[in-house]
């Protein structure tokens, strides 16, 4: 993108000579029209490897102006003398300092240029020096922001040189230096050293971290129907804590997700004293009420369509309501939450009914649920404790039907340490939950277990591998009487590709119901290619059972194309599953977790 403004803003700049040029043609006295060429078209011929021809034929400013048919001789030597500079100095901005470029002009008709290049070769990072100042030079905290500056340097040893890349990673490494507690940071001086004769650059860049800033409460604006209050109980800071980029973002996230703000702005007052330092909010409020409806398709669930409805302030209290109803081939949902206001700490309650029709793996099964939470937690996901009064009725095909119901205390734990919210490079998240049925309230009393994590580790400046696992566990008599919700089954899209949606899990009857136990491990190896464009490689592997001596993993593999959109992963993916030994197309996007 950068070097794409660089060219236009080159082109413009070129035009204006030209139009300049073409003017002084044009308003020449009548007496020297004896001696001016007559006006003419000509061709541009562009001699040099594909990509430097492809990049001159949609920048040079030579090449717009061989439509034109009001060209003299004087104005197109002018215009190759000038295209022959716009192309040194796009060559160099891609590494190329000892580019040569030659020009020819043959008399026509037509007249023909030819602009011949050879880019020669291209120049090396020899050595980067990143060098640091400030308070972030002599504090652990500040030792570990920079390791990580340094681990996310763009232009690293070795690699081409690159104006932009170059301009890009300064920009990005002062962003990642100032985030959060160095709010103040800034580049004192940089330098690109090329030695034209050896074809290497060495960087160089002196940064200045300044103070550390300590939080001393938050400022809010752009308030009209909520009180203060809703935004103050969402931060995440206490009084002389150093803020944190993370939980800043997170912070403007969870603002946004409340359903009360459609968009949120928060920005460390730098011109306080470092150490009490307002967080200044600004805030513009979203519509109370909302109704969103959609259509969807993917592969584990067909067509869907869905259809939303909330209220961010009901009854004027800022009490929220929420409900939601799917339609898919599988799937038939209607649920509804009402959200208290939040508490100090960023805590709040919610209420919460749904009911439920899912016909999966010749499972057909009816089920309904009411329950309290308790969330906190100012994560994407928030930790809770939850109560809930379940009951359904199962039928399998070819075999009985089961009714069962539970009342049921959970406990959710989560975390998140990654350097980026929706598209991870680098970190763990994940969760822990733990319940139990209410004994004397449960058809079948049982204890459930599970736990998720997901690493994500870069394997150099454009892959990545992430690495998955999952477990769970119902200890239990029996699964016979436990609702299905409490079980477990898997594949599909987000579990083990290359098997169908639920498809493994324990057979009954004609069907795959829900097991006491669960097991799932995945490793991906991505490498990104054109922008936020890249391909991956995968291996999935899960079971889910019943009885522990039947544990067999159920394998897949394959290959996809990954794409960062703004709401997360794409993901395009064929995966071939041992066990069925067929192929299988699965698609999805963001992360569910």
């Amino acid at each position: 993108m950068h070097r794409y403004l660089k060219r236009l803003v080159f082109a413009l700049t070129a035009s204006l000579t030209v139009a300049s040029s073409f003017a002084e043609e044009r308003d020449k006295p009548a007496g020297s029209a004896s001696t001016q060429p007559d006006s003419f078209r000509f061709a541009v011929e562009i001699d040099a490897p594909k990509p430097t021809r492809a990049m001159l034929e949609k920048g040079l400013d030579l090449v717009r102006w061989a439509a034109e048919s009001r060209v003299t001789m004087p104005l197109l030597e002018r215009l190759v003398v000038e295209a022959k500079t716009a192309t040194r100095d796009a060559l160099a901005a891609e590494g190329y300092f000892a580019a040569e470029v030659a020009s020819e002009i043959a008399p026509g008709p037509p007249v023909h240029v030819r602009i011949r290049v050879e880019p020669g070769p291209r120049t090396l990072v020899e050595e980067v020096n990143l060098r640091f100042t400030g308070h972030a030079a002599e504090s652990p905290a500040g030792q570990a922001r920079i390791a990580a500056v340094k681990r996310g340097w763009l232009l690293e040893k070795g690699a081409p040189f690159q104006q932009t890349r170059w301009d890009a990673a300064k920009r990005k490494a002062l962003a990642d230096l100032g985030a959060g507690r160095y709010a103040a940071a800034r580049i004192v001086s940089s330098a690109a050293r090329i030695d034209p004769k050896a074809n290497t650059a060495r960087l160089e860049v002196a940064f200045e971290s300044g103070p550390e800033y300590r939080a001393d409460g938050i400022r809010v604006s752009g308030l009209k129907r909520y009180p203060a209050r809703v935004v103050e109980n969402l931060s995440p800071f206490s009084a002389g804590e150093p803020y944190d980029e993370t939980r800043m973002q997170i912070f403007q996230r969870r603002l946004l997700e409340s359903g009360y703000f459609s968009s949120a702005r928060t920005e460390i007052d730098t011109a306080a004293p470092p150490d009490a330092a307002p967080l200044d909010v600004v805030v513009i409020e979203a519509r109370s009420q909302r109704i969103d409806t959609g259509i969807s398709f993917s592969t584990d669930t067909k067509l869907g369509l869905q259809a939303d409805y909330s209220n961010a302030d009901v009854f004027d209290s800022a009490w929220r309501f929420r409900s939601r109803l799917r339609l898919d081939a599988k799937n038939q949902i209607l649920d509804g939450n009402f959200d208290t206001p939040p508490q100090p700490g960023g805590s709040w309650n919610t209420y919460s009914a749904k009911v439920e029709r899912t016909d999966i793996q010749n499972q057909l099964t009816r089920q309904a649920s009411v329950g309290v939470a308790h969330n906190w937690g100012l994560e994407r996901t928030p930790s809770q404790i939850t109560l809930s009064a379940h009951t359904e009725r199962k039928k399998i095909e070819a075999s009985d039907i089961e009714d069962a119901h539970a009342v049921f205390l959970g406990y959710r734990k989560t975390f998140r340490y990654t350097d980026d919210l929706l598209a991870p490079r680098r970190g763990v998240l994940g969760s822990v939950q733990l319940g139990t049925s209410v004994p004397g309230l449960a058809s079948q009393d049982f204890l459930r277990s599970t736990v998720r994590a997901t690493a994500f580790v870069p394997a150099g400046a454009r892959a990545d591998l992430t690495v998955r696992v999952q477990g769970g566990m119902v200890i239990a008599d029996s699964r016979f009487g436990i609702p299905s919700t409490f079980l477990f089954r898997t594949g599909g899209d987000q579990t083990v590709r290359g098997y169908a949606f639920e498809s493994i899990g324990v057979p009954q009857g004609n069907a795959i119901v829900g097991g006491r136990y669960l097991a799932l491990a995945s490793i991906e190896y991505t490498r990104w290619f054109a922008g936020d464009w890249g391909a991956a490689a995968f291996v999935d592997a899960g079971d889910a059972f019943d009885d522990r001596r039947a544990f067999d993993l159920a394998v897949g593999y394959g290959v996809g194309a990954r794409w960062r959109s703004p709401i997360g992963p794409f993901r395009a993916d064929i995966a071939y599953g041992e066990r069925t030994r067929s192929l299988r197309l699965h698609f999805s996007a963001g992360f569910t977790f």
